[in-house]
């Protein structure tokens, strides 16, 4: 007698993709932090646009890193 969740599919396979589509969603929110800095940068001059910048790309290549990684580990 089976149980009611041996069809054949896998569960395993849903929440993989879930988590790689959450982390894409992450991906592209990096992308807007680093043109909400542009667009902060050009519009207030208030001595820390370089560690602005550098810090929004740091998270951009993070998220990367993220994305790619888990990408690879599912």
């Amino acid at each position: 007698m089976g149980g009611v969740l041996t069809t054949g599919f896998n569960t395993w396979v849903l929440f993989k993709a879930l988590a790689l589509v959450i982390l894409g969603a992450y991906l592209v929110f990096a992308f807007v932090i680093i043109r909400q800095v542009k667009l902060m940068i050009s519009t207030l001059h208030l001595g820390f646009e370089t560690p602005a910048k550098f810090l929004s790309y740091i998270h951009l290549v993070f998220a990367l890193f993220v994305f790619f990684a888990a990408l690879i580990i599912l």
